[in-house]
């Protein structure tokens, strides 16, 4: 089965302006839920173009394909952008996913109440459904977009049985709401397992301190595009040739979700095994040792080197094919280099649009 994902058209317009027009200097509205009510809090452009790149860099290097509702793709294919390299060799495809609207109402319809999980949240979406109803305007646009968008793509995800990638704001708007993406996804539990493990070597790195140690933590794949590129415009066609070097990655991944999608628990356990096979590798050469048995490290041209007396097949293991490429993630640094070299790529070193887009990827110790 192709390991393929549903993409917001909404994400890839702001990925074209991003790389045409630079990173934005106005607030958008993310969607906040408390107390009954709901708000927006102002979030910058720039941040959310940041967010939507890095996802979709993501998904280029480890789907097979990335799927986008036709109807809509005049949003992004109107102007010069690199994505248009990928929709040419098929990577990015246009799907008519609304040839067959009747299939998506019925559980669109069922998200937008899962997400409605406030009252103010429920008259505002009532409200843009009776203004569309009348005269094909919607009161709240910017609500709309995130909500009924965002349920209605979900909706096509579920019928079609494919992930999906949410724009931003519509990720923000799910997790505010306590509303859940499907968990059978091989990429997305392994994102989250390397940045897990990648806050661990930070963390070790830097300690602990809580006003001092503050870092940069951006996912590993934008990281090694950033490290590669010369200026902005390369990073699409970077992540196209990265494709090649993470092919076994990519076929491991596709089998990993096969796994999941038949249920098949033999298989499951297996790509488990080899994630924590991973994870302990890790934990011991960083010094993340068992009490009998003492480990040390030394760090040296940002290699760390370990002295352990650990089961020595699980460490050769660890020296080849998945396991190695994990692992080569992992170390690849936690970004701060990186992101501040991505600000600099756009012209917005030490301006204060490249300070919300390195803070917005800063977390504590």
């Amino acid at each position: 089965m192709t390991q393929g994902v549903v993409a917001d058209n909404w994400s890839l317009q702001e990925i074209s302006t991003l790389f045409t027009e630079g990173l934005e200097s106005d607030i958008v509205g993310e969607i906040i839920l408390d107390n009954g009510k709901h708000s927006y809090n102002p979030i910058s452009s720039a941040i959310i173009q940041t967010e939507a790149l890095f996802d979709f860099l993501t998904d280029l290097i480890l789907r097979d394909e990335i799927l986008v509702e036709e109807k809509f793709t005049d949003s992004w294919e109107g102007v010069k952008s690199p994505i248009s390299e990928a929709k040419k060799i098929g990577v990015v495809r246009a799907y008519p996913f609304l040839s067959e609207p009747e299939k998506i109402a019925g559980p669109r319809d069922r998200i937008v109440e899962h997400i409605c999980s406030t009252e103010s949240l429920k008259i505002a979406h009532q409200k843009n459904i009776d203004g569309w109803n009348a005269k094909r305007q919607t009161p709240d646009q910017l609500l709309s977009a995130t909500l009924w968008g965002g349920a209605g793509m979900c909706a096509r995800s579920f019928v079609y049985e494919k992930s999906y990638t949410p724009h931003p704001l519509r990720k923000r708007l799910f997790l505010n709401s306590g509303f859940m993406l499907p968990a059978e996804d091989a990429l997305h539990q392994l994102i989250t397992f390397l940045t897990d493990k990648k806050v661990n070597v930070t963390k070790k790195i830097y300690g602990n301190d809580s006003l001092f140690s503050a870092y940069v933590n951006i996912p590993a794949l934008p990281i090694r595009i950033i490290q590669e590129a010369n200026s902005a415009d390369q990073m699409i066609s970077i992540a196209l040739q990265m494709r090649r070097d993470f092919q076994s990655l990519r076929d491991w991944l596709r089998m990993f979700q096969n796994a999941m999608s038949e249920d098949d628990t033999k298989g499951l356990l297996m790509y488990r095994k080899q994630l924590d096979s991973v994870s302990q590798y890790i934990d011991k050469k960083i010094g993340y040792g068992v009490a009998n048995k003492s480990v040390t490290m030394e760090a040296g041209m940002g290699i760390f080197k370990i002295a352990t007396q650990s089961n020595p097949l699980e460490n050769l293991k660890n020296q080849f094919g998945i396991r190695a490429t994990l692992n080569k993630l992992v170390f690849g640094g936690a970004g701060k280099p990186e992101i501040r070299k991505y600000v600099n790529m756009f012209g917005e070193k030490g301006s204060k649009i490249g300070y919300e887009v390195e803070h917005s990827f800063t977390e504590s110790s």
